[in-house]
């Protein structure tokens, strides 16, 4: 048997507004993931990318087509269902950490679990245990202003990771941070991802994007291009929680 899919579109459209004032994001749009796969989404601005993740992340239903996210059509189902399933699917990463500020990292790592009525002892062995991963477990008690911009983009990759989310979804992960720090990120992606976890990942950088093993291209709410990458670039962990470790 081969893999299963976990993300399915089928000739997917997304409108936005109405009447006269509408605005086509997404046309036709038929997009296939298999479990355990790492792709890239590229395209210049408005050509529909953001809109596509924001309906595979179910933060967003199509106007018009079918989304089988496992062996569930969400595409139809009411906004406190469409809610559970992103809460226990899917982790999200965004460019810009949303991080709450007054709550150290422990504390951001734990809030999906809150949410989801988890009782405090769970909540701290998953949420450490997250923090660990990530090369975060000795700075769980800093709060985002005592990290580098590179750090608090972990404890964000940690609380996507604590709900134990079959998809992760990252949204210019690397856009504010250098290379180096870029670089750890992408690394500490591949590695998930060698776990086993499904990572979609819209980006405008092509060498962030060579990091994934499929590059899909869009534009004008179209995808034009659906390409394996031939050599992934396999990212190194210079220094993630003040240990050298290796890619």
């Amino acid at each position: 048997m081969g893999v299963a899919n976990v993300i399915n579109l089928s000739h997917v459209r997304k409108v936005y507004g109405q009447g006269d004032v509408q605005v086509l994001a997404l046309q036709d749009v038929s997009l296939h993931v298999s479990q355990g796969e790492m792709v890239a989404i590229m395209g210049p601005s408005g050509s529909g990318k953001s809109t596509l993740m924001n309906v595979i992340g179910c933060l967003d239903r199509p106007t018009a087509g079918t989304y089988i996210l496992g062996d569930r059509d969400v595409s139809t189902l009411a906004d406190n269902d469409l809610a559970r399933v992103r809460n226990r699917e899917i982790g999200f990463v965004f460019q810009t950490f949303n991080l709450l500020p007054r709550l150290n990292a422990l504390q951001n790592v734990e809030l999906p679990l809150i949410y989801r009525g988890e009782p405090r002892s769970s909540r701290l062995r998953k949420a450490t245990a997250a923090l660990a991963m990530v090369g975060l477990g000795e700075r769980m008690h800093h709060y985002p202003n005592q990290l580098s911009g590179g750090q608090q983009q972990r404890v964000a990759i940690a609380r996507a990771l604590v709900g134990e989310p079959s998809i992760l979804l990252a949204d210019e992960p690397t856009g504010n941070l250098d290379s180096r720090a870029g670089e750890e990120i992408m690394a500490i992606f591949q590695e998930l991802n060698r776990q086993g976890i499904t990572l979609v990942m819209v980006t405008h950088d092509e060498r962030v994007a060579r990091h994934c093993r499929r590059i899909i291209r869009m534009l004008d709410g179209r995808i034009v291009a659906d390409d394996p990458v031939p050599e992934p670039i396999v990212a190194s962990r210079h220094s993630v929680g003040g240990e050298v470790t290796s890619a």
